[in-house]
């Protein structure tokens, strides 16, 4: 039985932080990535790993509803947007100055300007057995320098 649906919300870089790790190994269809640029709203589902409540079977998945309000500019790397069912795995969201940044597998990335940060997650629907437990190496500093030079 799936126990009780996480939410979330980031108002600044610390909470962002925590949101990028809930999230990481997420896996993000294409198809389910939208941008409204008239509610300037960028919405995409996941089917995030949830690491905070294994089963006796194992890890599950579950979907993830990602929301980033007040987003004037989405700008993508590595990412064809009419490849609708292309899986993309998320690594970690990182927040600079200016975006915030989607890093996946394969140098893809999705680049956001929003005017404030406002990002919300919301789990929903049934979880389900992950097929595996993904691993890689961390994410870090680093990587987020790379993103600044481009």
């Amino acid at each position: 039985m799936t126990e009780a649906l996480l939410k979330l919300k980031a108002k600044d870089a610390e909470d962002v932080q925590v949101i990028s790790a809930v999230l990481q190994d997420a896996i993000a269809p294409v198809c389910d990535m939208t941008y409204n640029a008239d509610d300037k709203n960028f919405i995409m589902v996941v089917h995030r790993l949830r690491r905070e409540a294994p089963t006796d079977m194992g890890l599950e998945r579950i979907c993830c509803a990602v929301n980033v309000r007040d987003v004037t500019s989405v700008q993508t790397h590595g990412i064809d947007l009419s490849q609708q069912g292309r899986m993309l795995d998320l690594l970690a969201v990182m927040q600079d100055d200016k975006a915030l940044i989607f890093i996946f597998a394969g140098n893809a990335q999705i680049r956001l300007q929003p005017s404030n940060c406002s990002m919300f997650i919301e789990d929903f629907g049934e979880a389900w057995p992950a097929q595996c437990n993904p691993c890689h190496e961390e994410v870090s500093e680093v990587r987020l320098q790379e993103t600044k030079s481009r």
